[in-house]
């Protein structure tokens, strides 16, 4: 499989430190709940996106970890001057998170249940639209589904013919089940390499609503997936990518051969994975 993907025409490769939903969120905050600050759960790139848009914009910015998250991530989240705080897995830092926004008075930040985090994610559906206009299928990886609900809003708003599929994990495949059965259902939750796609997803999100309307296939993939899409990158266009960050370019690697002349567009979405942790997972 990996010989076949890897012929194919990649294109130009861009990276951007894009925290378009962080920003979004923070430039609708008043004057008051900016000076208060903002809390956030996150498994890494969440909290940096939003610490790095908070740093900009003077915002004190409070990020809520889980104890085994990668220590590059504490390292930039520290550069930017978030105050942070550990906890023992990222259900008890949401959980913590929202009783300190209710008792400090700070404002909540969803990663993905949050309307500013959706309509910043979709500006990268515009940037799609005007570099590959006729694109036929746009991947993306789904953790809580901020992102995938911005994307899919937008182009399917400019052309309903695109194609949107949505890659999660085999561990936490919260949104494939829930999509499979055209409503919430309870699924069963195991541990991942990608923490950032992984977790108790609340019922009542607005992403699902949206997933379920605009999106046209989920993909789960497995642990090796994940690895083998990290290996892929690295040796065919030497990017680092982290397991979270892997999962849109691991689902289109097992689909590979059934869609030769179709035009795809695939997101990554992040390489915050230190030197030790993705050495021991490639090798």
């Amino acid at each position: 499989m990996e010989m076949s993907f890897s012929k194919w025409n990649a294109g130009n490769i861009r990276a951007v430190l894009s925290p378009r939903g962080a920003f979004n969120c923070l430039q609708q905050l008043t004057h008051e709940q900016k000076r208060r600050g903002v809390v956030a759960p996150t498994a890494g790139n969440h909290g940096i996106g939003l610490s790095y848009a908070a740093n900009i914009l003077g915002v004190p910015a409070h990020i809520f970890l889980p104890e085994n998250c990668d220590p590059m991530t504490i390292e930039v989240l520290k550069s930017l001057k978030a105050n942070i705080s550990l906890f023992p897995d990222i259900e008890t830092a949401r959980i913590e998170a929202l009783k300190s926004a209710e008792t400090e008075n700070l404002s909540f930040i969803s990663a993905y249940n949050e309307k500013g985090m959706i309509t910043g994610g979709g500006s990268i559906g515009l940037e799609i639209l005007q570099e590959l206009s006729d694109v036929d299928i746009v991947v993306v990886c789904v953790g809580g589904g901020g992102l995938i609900s911005g994307i899919a809003s937008v182009l399917k708003a400019n052309n309903p013919s695109i194609e949107i599929w949505g890659a999660q994990t085999e561990n936490s495949p919260t949104f494939v089940r829930w999509f499979e059965a055209r409503k919430i259902i309870p699924v069963t939750l195991k541990p991942s390499i990608a923490p950032g796609l992984s977790g108790i997803i609340e019922p009542e999100t607005m992403t699902f609503p949206i997933i379920r309307d605009h999106v046209d296939k989920m993909i789960a993939v497995s642990e090796d997936d994940l690895v083998e899409g990290m290996r892929f990158m690295m040796k065919h266009h030497q990017q680092v990518v982290e397991p979270s960050g892997i999962a849109a370019v691991s689902a289109i690697m097992r689909k590979a051969n059934t869609f030769p002349k179709k035009k795809i567009a695939v997101i990554v979405t992040g390489r915050n994975v230190s030197y030790t942790e993705f050495s021991s997972l490639v090798n």
